[in-house]
């Protein structure tokens, strides 16, 4: 864009202007400039369109297509290549000789980096094979070096059983090999040609007259800038003859681009700056499934699977893992998945565990609602401030009317505190809340609900004798957490009908709240418990609405439950998703369980490892703090409430309708649930937001 381009885009308003209007006139001239696309698609191409329209442009026009091999044909199942040699220690000769998966990836690595110091000390090349590298561990450890083929073949072993074809470029690879044109693939890796041709066709790929070229065997690298260049020599081509495809931004891209090759990067992300090396074998894989899907399927699966796959899916599972050590080296007898929020993880821990290990695992209905209105008469803060839960505005009828008691029975009740029952109280309303909690303390409403809540009492126990929650025997409850409420409310209604309950909470994350009132029960959390480590809870809480959201169900909330002839049976609201919202959360859960399908598929392989709450939290943390503008509206897009017997929602990230001015998008900032996602989003309101934000930090 040209100075004067710019200065017309932004050139002051009249007095009087629109900022609605100015926004929208910046942000359609960037964006025309930026991405041309926009105005036609309605959003900017992604790293992977551009690259294939890139790839059509230079098509006809080349004689050879080159691939690079690692990330780009092929991509590891781990979080980072070196992840590698965290999987080393498994098997023999590795498995015997007492060494971590952490220490050995550490003397692999060790060994790579002597060699390569060699290499370029003895013939000015720092490309090495693995037999010279293995040769070098063999020293460290002391082993003889007639260990090292087999040390060598171990390797390719795992290299083996980690890596598969990337779906899509497998498809160009496939219309380069019918096109007649001539098909390189080549590789900076210490792997030789014969190696990487029983790798290619493991994955599938039909190698007939492809030219495979390993630097490990050429002494010669594509980031020195020397190993393509001496492919076009001995083929009698020029570069601009061939059109390269490969990951690496500096060997696979400007490099040869440079040099005159057609060089397109495509964007398999092995080298993303913010992907990190894991730091056990469970972490990698659980790491690099959850890359794989989310960065190589082409035409992308719709955004809530990919996020069921790539977010939902490794945070579930590690958790699923998480329960099952539990359950086992504590003793459970039966498991109850709390309904909700507990159906998708108990599917996650069915598909990664199996139903014939651990404990009877099975669900039970459940809400705050539906167990809180029995505990009332314990008294406890924990269970009586959930009368005043209120995450949105509501009229003040409602926090009667919603626990079953009639606001129209007490006019007189409201008239007393000064209460209008239909005047709309939010959260932030300090007089509203006082009001409320006046009315609340009168005698007559407390006897009320006192009155109500042991008939539900009286209900719910009949349920939990009914499903055998009461038998005999060393429970577990499974929920998303935080404070544990429903499990305090449930040992909280048994105890006050003289009924022990050997319960024991297993959380996806508790808050340092969940100590409060336990009655003799004791709660764990796997992301973070009792609000530690920091990190973990804080990511979450930015917007917990988003977990809740991945763990609830297309089903109504439990309102309570009711007699039908001698069973008792639970009573459910209406949906509290729009059905469009419901349809995200069937992709989201179809997501998570493919990904968990995966990842026991893995686990069979490899033997079943744990998967640490670091890598859980990873990609959800990532989504939280850090949001693609694509994330940003889909996410921010959600509708949430705060349940309790309520169906009032809200979006999560979503600026209000109408034109905007600075007051609307700050209050707009202000009531979000999610700020970091309204941040994050592409259009002239989010444009306008980020740029009053930006000057009110200069």
């Amino acid at each position: 864009m040209t100075a004067l381009q710019w200065e017309k885009a932004v050139a002051p308003r009249a007095e009087g202007g629109d900022l609605h209007a100015d926004a929208h006139r910046v942000f359609d001239h960037l964006s025309a400039h930026v991405a041309p696309a926009f105005a036609e698609s309605g959003r900017s191409l992604n790293a992977g369109e551009n690259a294939d329209a890139a790839i059509d442009d230079a098509w006809d026009d080349a004689r050879v297509i080159s691939f690079d091999i690692f990330d780009t044909l092929i991509v590891r199942k781990v979080a980072s290549p070196r992840d590698v040699f965290l999987h080393l220690a498994t098997p023999a000769p590795f498995s015997g000789w007492g060494l971590e998966p952490q220490q050995l990836a550490a003397v692999r690595q060790e060994a790579e980096n002597k060699a390569r110091r060699a290499g370029a000390q003895q013939r000015k090349s720092s490309e090495v094979s693995l037999t010279e590298i293995h040769a070098v561990i063999a020293d460290i450890v002391g082993k003889p070096s007639s260990e090292v083929p087999a040390m060598v073949r171990a390797e390719q072993l795992v290299e083996l059983a980690l890596c598969i074809a990337h779906p899509h470029l497998k498809t160009v690879f496939e219309r380069a090999v019918g096109s007649g044109k001539a098909v390189w693939c080549v590789s900076d890796t210490y792997h030789d040609v014969a190696f990487l041709r029983e790798l290619l066709q493991s994955c599938g790929f039909v190698l007939d007259g492809v030219q495979i070229t390993s630097s490990a065997d050429r002494r010669l690298s594509k980031g020195e800038g020397r190993l393509l260049l001496a492919l076009t020599k001995e083929a009698s081509v020029a570069p601009a003859d061939v059109l390269h495809i490969g990951d690496h931004p500096h060997a696979d891209f400007a490099i040869p681009r440079a040099q005159g090759f057609v060089a397109v990067c495509h964007p398999w992300a092995g080298s993303r700056h913010d992907d990190v090396r894991a730091s056990a074998p469970g972490d990698s894989i659980a790491l690099g499934l959850s890359q794989i899907a989310s960065r190589t399927l082409h035409p992308a699966f719709p955004f809530w699977w990919r996020f069921g796959y790539s977010v939902a899916g490794p945070m579930l599972s590690a958790f699923a893992f998480w329960l099952h050590q539990k359950f086992t080296s504590e003793g459970i007898d039966r498991a109850y998945f709390l309904l909700r929020d507990g159906e998708i993880i108990l599917d996650v821990y069915r598909a990664l565990v199996g139903q014939g290990s651990g404990p009877v695992t099975s669900l039970l209905e459940s809400s705050r609602r539906a167990y809180v209105m029995p505990a009332l008469a314990a008294g406890l803060s924990s269970i009586t401030s959930q009368l005043m839960a209120c995450e949105n505005p509501r009229p003040a009828r409602e926090f009667l009317d919603r626990f079953g008691i009639r606001s129209s029975d007490f006019k007189s009740a409201f008239r007393a505190v000064g209460l209008n029952p239909d005047a709309v109280v939010g959260q932030h309303d300090v007089e509203g809340f006082t009001k409320v909690l006046s009315l609340m303390q009168r005698t007559d409403v407390a006897t009320a609900l006192l009155a109500r809540s042991k008939m539900e009492r009286h209900l719910l126990l009949k349920f939990l004798q009914q499903e055998q929650v009461l038998a005999p025997g060393r429970i577990a409850l499974v929920d998303i957490g935080w404070s544990g409420t429903i499990q305090k409310a449930l040992v909280a209604a048994t105890k006050l009908e003289g009924r022990a309950l050997d319960a024991h909470g297993y959380y996806l994350g508790t808050l340092p709240t969940i100590t409060d009132d336990l009655g003799g029960s004791t709660a764990c959390g796997f992301l973070f418990d009792k609000g530690s480590p920091a990190e973990h809870a804080s990511a979450v809480l930015q917007l917990r609405q988003l977990v809740e959201f991945i763990c609830t169900t297309e089903r109504g909330s439990l309102r309570g439950f009711r007699l039908d002839g001698t069973r008792v049976v639970p009573v459910h609201g209406s949906a509290d998703h729009p059905e469009q919202q419901q349809a995200m959360l069937a992709q989201v859960r179809d997501g998570a369980l493919a990904y968990a399908r995966a990842l026991a598929t893995e686990q069979q392989m490899f033997g079943r490892q744990p998967v640490s709450a670091n890598a859980a939290m990873r990609p959800l943390a990532r989504t939280i703090l850090n949001p693609t503008a694509e994330e940003a509206v889909q996410i921010g897009g959600l509708h949430h409430g705060d349940g309790l017997g309520s169906d009032r929602l809200r979006a999560l990230a979503m600026f209000s309708d109408g034109p905007f001015t600075p007051q609307s998008l700050q209050r707009d900032y202000d009531s979000a649930y999610w700020p970091a996602g309204l941040v994050a989003r592409r259009e002239p309101a989010a444009l306008a937001l980020r740029a009053m934000r930006w000057l009110s930090d200069v």
